[in-house]
C-alpha cells in the first residue's frame, strides 16, 4: 500500500479492500482451518476449537497491520475495517458450526467490542509514532 499523501482520498478505496483483504487472510491463517473441539474423556468437557497459540498469533499480526494502518495516517480505517472482517468471520465460523447453540451472537459481540478497543488503542498508538517520526 502506497503513503497517504496530504488531501488525497483516491486510494481509500484500496486500502480498505487491502486491510480487509489481510484481516481475512490473517483469520484464515490462524482460526478458519481449525474446527476440532477436544472432549476430556474424564469430564467430557469440551475445549476449542482454537489453541492459545492461534489466537495470540492472530493477535500479533493484527496488531501490527494496524500498528501500521495507524502510522501511515489512517487509524480510523484501522479502527473500522478490521473490527469488521474479524467480525464478520467470527460470526460465519460460529453460526454455521454444527453445535452451535445461539450463544455465538454474545461471542460476536465481544469479538466486535474487543477489536474496536483494541485496534483503536494500536491504531492511535501507530498514528502517534508516525506523527512523532514523521514518517508519512
Amino acid at each position: 500500500m502506497t503513503e497517504r499523501q496530504p488531501g488525497n482520498t483516491r486510494q481509500t478505496p484500496l486500502w480498505i479492500v487491502g486491510l480487509a483483504a489481510l484481516t481475512a487472510l490473517a483469520w484464515f491463517a490462524f482460526l478458519g482451518w481449525d474446527q476440532q473441539k477436544e472432549t476430556d474423556p474424564v469430564t467430557g468437557a469440551q475445549t476449542g476449537p482454537y489453541s492459545a497459540w492461534q489466537v495470540v498469533g492472530l493477535g500479533l499480526v493484527l496488531a501490527l497491520l494496524v500498528f501500521e494502518t495507524g502510522r501511515r495516517g489512517r487509524p480510523w480505517l484501522a479502527g473500522v475495517v478490521v473490527p469488521a472482517v474479524l467480525t464478520v468471520a467470527f460470526s460465519v465460523d460460529a453460526a454455521t458450526d454444527p453445535d452451535a447453540d445461539g450463544l455465538w451472537v454474545v461471542g460476536a459481540v465481544l469479538v466486535a467490542l474487543g477489536s474496536a478497543l483494541g485496534a483503536g488503542l494500536v491504531a492511535a498508538l501507530g498514528a502517534y509514532a508516525g506523527r512523532r517520526s514523521g514518517s508519512r
